[in-house]
């Protein structure tokens, strides 16, 4: 990051202006305050439909204006070009331009809360309208890339298909909504086929993949129902490709106009909100452009592991931080010092190198006011920004350290794999059942302190797998042959592959259902294969129980599965869990090297949905009883997590947070060595390091859900 920036510093501030607010004679007073505070960036939006209001002309008062103020305050500024709000002319020039649902509905141009200027919903394959977007963009450029305030350019804020309206993506949670998918129009239809001549080769392979005879891609059908999955898959994985194609051309533009004077970057939205199925938001098909990378930041610790998994070695910020959210009369709870120091710190620890805020003034427009502000409606202090101050005096005061620390090597991943998500959403009608499955094994090694990376199908050919120790499939029912075969050399030469029920079932090159479950040879690896499947019982549970003492969970004690009850036939694997009439539940295999857990059930389901304690302590434990993977480790029962930061230089920082609603007292040991105390950065108490085995001990006591940040 330091070779990056125009000096040596953390990025830290928040979002001020998307026209039309605030207001512009708050403008001087609020920069001057923000200054003051010592914050060191601001965020301005440059929007396409506000600033080029019609064909040959560009508006451009305000923001000169603004970064005029920004200059004189020493604010460093990041321009976020938004392109989602087309210009009214763009829809008179071309009436085809806005996008088409699959009930046939013209969706834009229109508004959202969060575009209150209108013009959403232009398609992403009307070329001539997208060219006008590029326009606009070098436009943008040229004006301000030898302003002395201009310190980043952030080409893609939050970059999906639906624009962020609500309503568009819903479908890839309730199947009853498909009538919104997008988009259907004649040049995205025409596009699609086009996209398979490239992906297939020949109509031939296409028929195989599909199951069809059809002669030519003229006469390929577009998907219009969720009941078979290979053509739903390369439906909806079109337009990943069609927005990284996009996102791939701004910058192609911008790095033409700007010359490198300035970094380059665009944030992504979390999954977790924004399906794939629906959005076309995968992490990864963004997180290759750019300098650097950035997330819409909001309060779960997967969301910053999988930016900086995305981005590998770029740096990593938050380029929103969502507090705060709120709609009128639906307000949110205030926040306060250990709520900042969670969302900052927690990002921190997984390597973010900024963060800015959204936003500093409440939100006076449409549906979002009054939520989302720093200040209150009329720009005077809340109490929050003068914590968010606070936390960015010790962010200020330790960031020659962050910007050289690195956090500890992940040695566990989990597999993110945007085709079985779109897989998931075809099966059951919801996407969820494989995002919570991903945030439940997150979460439960996650609160053990294990550090978790994810990884992406497209890294496989780069021999990822050889980071790891451990990788857990969580929902693997969409593998792709190429994949499984790179999991079977990782396993043979050394690795722990962990799956769960009905892994690799579906022959993705053939388009039909396995034979043979696991898929691919695979249970050779796992020797165990399918046996009887059934539902869950009367009750809706999937009884699980543990047959061996394992780490965090011992012989005789229950964890729930999800969705199926898979038996196994055991060829010789040991049987780790018993179904309650006791079939095998959960098998544990040598395989080469390596070793291999397989799973009848879905575990990280119930535990992110139901909070089923047992499930997480059975996650860690399957992980733990695999594999000797080192990690902070508390004492007792309390829920605290630690993460380390080392420098080169070996100075390291901890942050420490209490999970709990409720004040606890812990022993950690830390795999540190020869360092005798460690001074709190917002107190400046000191905790003595005693030296313990390999490591050292300290024992800390916190306040309810409070955050500690240490350096020796």
């Amino acid at each position: 990051m330091r070779h990056l920036l125009s000096s040596e510093y953390i990025p830290f501030g928040s979002q001020y202006y998307r026209a039309p607010s605030p207001s512009p004679e708050d403008w001087e007073t609020d920069l001057k305050n923000f200054a003051g505070l010592g914050f060191n960036m601001v965020k301005f939006w440059v929007q396409w439909r506000w600033n080029h209001p019609a064909e040959d002309e560009f508006y451009f008062d305000d923001i000169d204006r603004l970064m005029e103020i920004a200059h004189r305050y020493k604010l460093k500024v990041m321009l976020n070009t938004i392109f989602d709000v087309a210009p009214a002319w763009i829809y008179k020039k071309y009436p085809d331009a806005s996008m088409l649902t699959l009930d046939g509905r013209r969706i834009g141009p229109q508004t959202q809360p969060h575009r209150q200027i209108g013009g959403l919903g232009l398609c992403f394959n009307h070329t001539e309208a997208m060219e006008h977007c590029f326009r606009f963009l070098r436009e943008t450029i040229k004006r301000y890339k030898n302003h002395p305030a201009l310190e980043m350019w952030n080409l893609g804020s939050e970059p999906e298909l639906t624009s962020s309206m609500a309503e568009m993506r819903l479908y890839a949670d309730n199947a009853e909504k498909m009538g919104d998918m997008l988009c259907y129009c004649g040049r995205c239809q025409h596009a699609f086929k086009k996209w398979l001549g490239t992906k297939y080769g020949s109509i031939a392979q296409l028929n195989i993949a599909w199951n069809r005879n059809y002669h030519a891609f003229d006469e390929v059908e577009v998907p219009r129902t969720r009941n078979t999955f290979n053509d739903m898959i390369d439906w909806r994985m079109f337009f990943v490709h069609t927005l990284g194609e996009n996102v791939k051309r701004r910058f192609e533009v911008a790095k033409e106009e700007d010359q490198g004077k300035h970094p380059l970057l665009c944030h992504h939205v979390f999954i977790q909100g924004f399906p794939v199925t629906s959005t076309a938001n995968d992490p990864w098909n963004l997180g290759r452009y750019g300098d650097l990378h950035a997330i819409t930041q909001m309060d779960d610790p997967m969301m910053v592991d999988v930016v900086r998994s995305c981005a590998k070695n770029k740096p990593v910020m938050c380029a929103e931080m969502l507090m705060l959210f709120g709609y009128t009369l639906d307000l949110p709870k205030p926040i306060d010092l250990n709520d900042i120091k969670r969302f900052v710190f927690t990002g921190i620890a997984a390597n973010l190198k900024g963060c800015i805020f959204w936003q500093y003034r409440p939100e006076i427009l449409g549906r979002e006011a009054p939520a989302w502000g720093l200040t209150h409606l009329d720009g005077s202090p809340t109490p929050w920004l003068q914590s968010f101050a606070e936390v960015n005096g010790v962010v200020r005061k330790n960031a020659a350290f962050l910007l050289d620390a690195a956090p500890q090597k992940a040695e566990i991943a989990l597999l993110y794999n945007p085709e079985n998500q779109i897989f998931a959403w075809a099966a059951t009608g919801n996407e969820k059942t494989a995002t919570n499955s991903l945030l439940g094994v997150h979460k439960a090694l996650y609160r053990r302190n294990f550090k978790i990376d994810l990884i992406h199908p497209n890294e496989l050919d780069h021999g990822i797998l050889q980071n790891y120790k451990v990788v857990y499939v969580p929902f693997p029912y969409y593998l792709s042959g190429k994949m499984c075969h790179a999991l079977e050399a990782w396993v043979k030469a050394g690795g722990t592959l962990i799956g769960e029920s009905y892994f690799a079932g579906w022959h993705v090159e053939r388009g039909h259902h396995q034979t043979l479950v696991p898929g691919y040879g695979l249970h050779k690896v796992f020797k165990a294969r399918q046996g009887v499947v059934a539902p869950p019982e009367a009750n809706g549970r999937v009884e699980i129980e543990i047959a061996k003492d394992l780490p965090f969970i011992k012989k005789g004690e229950k964890a729930d599965g999800a969705m199926v009850k898979e038996t196994f036939f055991v060829e010789g694997a040991e049987v780790l869990a018993r179904f309650s009439a006791g079939e095998p539940a959960i098998t544990y295999a040598d395989y080469g090297k390596g070793k291999a857990i397989l799973i009848g059930s879905y575990l990280g389901l119930p535990y992110y949905q139901n909070e089923c304690e047992a499930n997480a302590g059975l996650i860690a434990s399957l992980v733990d009883f695999a594999a000797t993977i080192e990690r902070p480790k508390v004492l007792g029962n309390a829920k605290i997590r630690v993460d380390t930061l080392i420098a080169p230089n070996h100075q390291v920082m901890l942050i420490a947070q209490n999970l709990e609603p409720t004040a606890v007292a812990a022993s950690v040991f830390l795999p540190l060595q020869n360092h005798k105390e460690m001074t709190e950065q917002f107190t400046n108490e000191k905790i003595p390091l005693i030296p313990h085995q390999d490591g050292a001990m300290m024992t800390m006591s916190f306040a309810p859900k409070e955050v500690k940040v240490f350096r020796v």
